[in-house]
């Protein structure tokens, strides 16, 4: 990540406008379930996963730059910054994200910045994301308890006020409660279920199908 511009408060590397995708992807995929790919091109990738998961990738991020350039465009990875951690570690898991999603824009890789803070001492990390462009937030497991929901809505609207994003690309349910102030601002959201939603899905069907081969 050398010669990238730092952002003024904690100097992380700054995403710049030009790297970032202007399409929209017809689905995101988390990188656990990359076998569950269909059509590449069309295919956004997102790290919304265990972290474990991709950690040879935060080791030797050069070593996947051809095998990430076949999809349409990656989401930035997300090392998690929880806010329980001490306030380095979170900053720490950020400066990953985002340094990572960096490099691979530096590479030809087409990015969508994956916002992603921890708490709301974090918030000046929003200075290294660019403005005015597509960004991707994945809910998953976040919006559950209500506690979280209301920190998690107050944050949305707080990166709202900041980036004024083109777009929001939701990787998991995206509810008025978190986006309506999204809605309010005219900003559209897209919304991709993910893996585990899709599954859920599934098992749904499957059970309804039961019944009714049951009731024959």
């Amino acid at each position: 990540i050398d010669g990238a511009n730092r952002s003024e408060t904690d100097e992380f590397p700054i995403i710049e406008r030009w790297m970032v995708a202007t399409d929209l992807p017809k689905e995101i995929i988390q990188w656990d379930r990359r076998k569950d790919v269909v059509d590449p091109k069309t295919t956004a990738m997102c790290f919304y996963c265990n972290d474990a998961g991709f950690t040879p990738i935060l080791n030797n991020p050069k070593r996947y730059v051809e095998k990430l350039k076949q999809y349409q465009m990656v989401v930035g990875i997300d090392p998690s910054p929880y806010d329980n951690m001490p306030l380095w570690i979170q900053k720490s898991q950020i400066g990953l994200n985002l340094g990572i999603t960096y490099y691979f824009g530096t590479q030809g890789i087409k990015i969508i910045p994956n916002v992603r803070l921890g708490d709301n001492r974090t918030l000046s990390s929003l200075e290294a994301y660019p403005k005015h462009t597509l960004i991707a937030i994945g809910t998953h497991g976040f919006t559950k308890d209500l506690n979280n929901r209301d920190i998690f809505s107050d944050q949305v609207i707080r990166v709202i006020d900041y980036l004024e994003p083109s777009g929001i690309l939701v990787y998991g349910p995206a509810s008025d409660y978190i986006f309506g102030y999204a809605h309010l601002k005219g900003i559209p959201i897209y919304q991709y279920d993910s893996y585990t939603m899709k599954e859920n899905k599934k098992d749904k069907l499957r059970k309804l199908s039961e019944v009714n081969y049951n009731e024959r």
